[in-house]
């Protein structure tokens, strides 16, 4: 698989399957790795439960694609998140601000499938925009 034919994968996946999770198998390979995930776990079921979670918290969440570069079989996307949180996350809440928060991914392509994942998002701007000081009770 081609940088090109993995980027457009990629880039179909985050325009498509936040909005239609059933599509997942056709982007998700059956061994998916999320790095991100501390419970670990392998397969389609890994992604399907983070995109809930984010769809819980966040039920009108969209991604938009900043930048995309792939070499080999990796792809990367420096992206916008964007969502509402109208639903408890990490003991908060909901407070009904509108949330926005950049982040970088790196996807693996294999076979047409993204079969790893690594990820970072700007969570202290998350907690800023929610109204929780992340630093409060920090001594030092």
């Amino acid at each position: 698989m081609t940088a090109t034919v993995a980027k457009a994968l990629v880039r179909r996946f985050c325009s498509e399957v936040f909005r239609n999770l059933s599509l997942a198998e056709e982007f998700i390979g059956a061994n998916y790795v999320d790095h991100n995930n501390v419970r670990g776990g392998r397969g389609v079921a890994v992604f399907r439960a983070h995109v809930e979670a984010v769809g819980r918290t966040f039920p009108d969440f969209s991604l938009k694609i900043e930048d995309m570069i792939a070499e080999g079989d990796k792809v990367v996307t420096r992206v916008t998140g964007r969502g509402t949180h109208s639903g408890r996350w990490m003991q908060i809440e909901p407070t009904n601000a509108v949330v926005e928060a950049k982040g970088i991914n790196i996807d693996r392509v294999v076979d047409g499938r993204i079969v790893e994942h690594w990820g970072e998002a700007d969570t202290v701007a998350m907690l800023l925009q929610m109204g929780v000081d992340p630093f409060a009770g920090r001594k030092g």
